[in-house]
C-alpha cells in the first residue's frame, strides 16, 4: 500500500530531481508522479487522478526536499488535513529574502499561507472542496486552493517541514515573476468574488507594500511592486474590461481563457 503520492508538475517528462534516493530511504512507501498536462493546476490535477495514496504531497520540479521530509509529511497528514512548511531560497542572492511567504517562522501554527513547492493534503480534502481551478495555469492557484481549504480544514505550518526552493534566477527573473503574478491576480480575485478594484487600489496606494527589511530590499521590493502593478493593470484591462472572466471549470469556454492568460504581452 502506497503511504505517499508525490506529484510534481514539469514541462520535462525525463528530468530526474537528484532526491529520488530520500523516497527509498524514507520508513514511508511512497510514488513519484511526473506530469507534464498543459499548466502546473492541469497537471497537478492529472497527478491527483492518477495517485494511489491518501496523502498527496506536492512539489514544484525545482524543489529540494530536506531531512526525513517523506516520513516527516506522512505523520503530519496523520493529525492534520493539510500541511506546509519553510522554504529555504536558493535562487540569485540578489533576491534572496524577497518572497515574504517563503518562511512563516520556527514555531508551528496554523496558517491560511501556502507556496505550491511545498504543500501536501489528504485525499479527502481534496475530494470535498474540489482540485486546482485550471482556470489559473500560472500564479495564485494554490492560493485560491488553499482558500477553499481554510472555509473548512486547518492548514498547519511545521517548521520541520523544509525544501530548498529558488524564488528568482536574477532580477530579470524576479521581475517577470512580479508582472504575472500581478496580471493573473484579477481572474483569482473574479473567482474569488473579491473587489477587484479595493485589491488594485490597496497594492497601488498602500506604502507597506514597497518596503522591506533594508535598503536594498526596499529598493528592489519598491520596483517589483511596481511591475507588479503595471502586470495587475494589464490584467484589469484584459479580464475586467475585457470580460473574459473566468467561467465554469472544465469548460471549452475556461480552456480558451486559460490559453489567453498563458500568453504574456
Amino acid at each position: 500500500m502506497v503511504d505517499l503520492s508525490i506529484i510534481i508538475p514539469t514541462l520535462d517528462p525525463d528530468r530526474e530531481f537528484g532526491w529520488e534516493g530520500k523516497i527509498a530511504a524514507a520508513d514511508v512507501e511512497a510514488e513519484l508522479l511526473v506530469c507534464t498536462e498543459g499548466s502546473a493546476s492541469a497537471a497537478r490535477n492529472e497527478g491527483i487522478r492518477e495517485a494511489e495514496a491518501e496523502k498527496l504531497v506536492f512539489l514544484d520540479d525545482d524543489s529540494v526536499p530536506q531531512g526525513e521530509y517523506f516520513d516527516r509529511v506522512a505523520e503530519l497528514l496523520d493529525e492534520y488535513p493539510a500541511v506546509t512548511g519553510p522554504i529555504r531560497d536558493t535562487g540569485a542572492p540578489v533576491t534572496r529574502g524577497l518572497s515574504t511567504q517563503y518562511d512563516q517562522g520556527s514555531v508551528g501554527h496554523p496558517t491560511e499561507t501556502v507556496v505550491g513547492c511545498n504543500m501536501a493534503v489528504r485525499r479527502e480534502v481534496i475530494a470535498d472542496v474540489g482540485p486546482f481551478d485550471e482556470r489559473l495555469p500560472y500564479g495564485h492557484e494554490e492560493t485560491e486552493l488553499t482558500d477553499r481549504i481554510c472555509e473548512s480544514y486547518t492548514v498547519w505550518y511545521d517548521p520541520e517541514l523544509t525544501v530548498e526552493h529558488p524564488f528568482a534566477e536574477s532580477i530579470s527573473d524576479y521581475l517577470e515573476k512580479q508582472y504575472r503574478h500581478g496580471k493573473e491576480s484579477i481572474p483569482y480575485y473574479q473567482i474569488r468574488g473579491t473587489d477587484v478594484h479595493k485589491q488594485m487600489a490597496k497594492f497601488i496606494f498602500v506604502p507597506s507594500y514597497y518596503v522591506s527589511s533594508t535598503v536594498r530590499k526596499s529598493m528592489l521590493s519598491a520596483v517589483g511592486q511596481v511591475v507588479s502593478n503595471v502586470g495587475m493593470l494589464r490584467g484589469y484591462v484584459q479580464y475586467e474590461l475585457g470580460n473574459t472572466r473566468p467561467i465554469g471549470r472544465g469548460s471549452s469556454e475556461s480552456d480558451t481563457a486559460t490559453a489567453d492568460r498563458d500568453s504574456v504581452p
